[in-house]
This record gives C-alpha cells, sequence and structure tokens, in this order.
C-alpha cells in the first residue's frame, strides 16, 4: 500500500484532530493560527489607531478568519456516523 494511500484509512478512522496523522494536524493547526492572526490583527489595529470601523481591515481580517475556518473545515475528520435503527 502506497503511503498516500494509508494516509486516506488514518483520515477516514480518526474521530478527533488528535487522532489525525501528524502532517493533518499541523495543517489543521495552521488554519487555526489564521482565525486567530485575524482576530490579533483586528484588535491591534484597533487599539493603534482607535479605527474600529475601516474596509481595508474589514478586508484583511475576512480573508484571514475565512481561509482560516475553511482550512479547518477541510482538515477535520468526519464525525462518526450512527447505524439506522432496522424498520419496524
Amino acid at each position: 500500500m502506497a503511503a498516500g494511500q494509508a494516509d486516506v484509512g488514518a483520515h477516514e478512522a480518526a474521530r478527533s484532530v488528535s487522532e489525525l496523522p501528524l502532517h493533518r494536524r499541523i495543517q489543521f493547526w495552521a488554519a487555526g493560527s489564521l482565525v486567530i492572526l485575524a482576530a490579533a490583527f483586528y484588535l491591534s489595529w484597533g487599539f493603534a489607531y482607535g479605527v474600529w470601523l475601516d474596509n481595508g481591515v474589514y478586508a484583511v481580517c475576512i480573508v484571514l478568519l475565512l481561509f482560516g475556518l475553511v482550512g479547518m473545515w477541510l482538515v477535520m475528520p468526519n464525525p462518526p456516523v450512527t447505524e439506522a435503527p432496522p424498520p419496524r
């Protein structure tokens, strides 16, 4: 079995982020850091310049936030699926 195929099996069997292979966990936390970076950028800009309503700051924050959330969503393992009860 090739390394890529083993990764697919490990990713499908994982139930939480801690059970993912190492490179998937790194991708998950890198995407999560974009979310933190978006909040830190917005707060630091607001405190430094006293401007909380600015389209340019919103544009940067929204791009960072969306890339971070989508990246985390794409790497996150699938939730476990329960069997449906048999019909009566």
